[in-house]
């Protein structure tokens, strides 16, 4: 008798169920890869973004400070400047540091004249550095972009 109501009430209901959830899985299945392949990208963009952005950072501050060179004057020392943020955005993982493109640019706060050296706080002199980084996605997405251009450009004070 246990092995009659056993089949009745346990075994009998799942036999017409057991084609359904192997169609919802087909169903499923490719909306949730979708999702997380796009949370994937979308992850790996923004972490892109800060490293650009902690590049840009990185090399005005360093332009500023002179810390590329304290013995040269502000502007004189664009290779080291771009060697700083060179060096912080190759620390951002999946980011080729080499492809990027950054510009440093040293002017006085009315933007047309050359920085005097030394800076003083009567003539100040602003370091800019600009960092283009060109990202791709890791799926060629449809009806979006899989080239992205990635830009930040940060500007400091240079202190006497």
């Amino acid at each position: 008798m246990p092995q009659a109501c056993t089949y009745r009430y346990i075994v009998k209901p799942l036999r017409g169920e057991a084609g359904q959830s192997l169609v919802e899985l087909a169903l499923a299945l490719p909306i949730l890869v979708f999702l997380l392949m796009g949370g994937i990208d979308f992850a790996r963009s923004l972490t892109a973004q800060a490293g650009v952005h902690s590049a840009a950072r990185v090399g005005a501050e360093a332009g500023a400070s002179r810390a590329a060179g304290v013995a040269q004057p502000v502007g004189a020392n664009d290779a080291a400047v771009i060697a700083y943020a060179r060096a912080e955005l190759s620390r951002v993982p999946g980011v080729d540091a080499a492809t990027a493109t950054i510009t440093v640019t040293a002017r006085r706060a009315d933007d047309s004249t050359a920085c005097l050296n030394p800076p003083t706080t009567a003539t100040p002199c602003y370091v800019t550095v600009r960092v283009q980084y060109p990202f791709r996605t890791a799926i060629a997405w449809p009806l979006l972009p899989n080239a992205i251009a990635l830009d930040e450009s940060v500007q400091f004070r240079s202190y006497p």
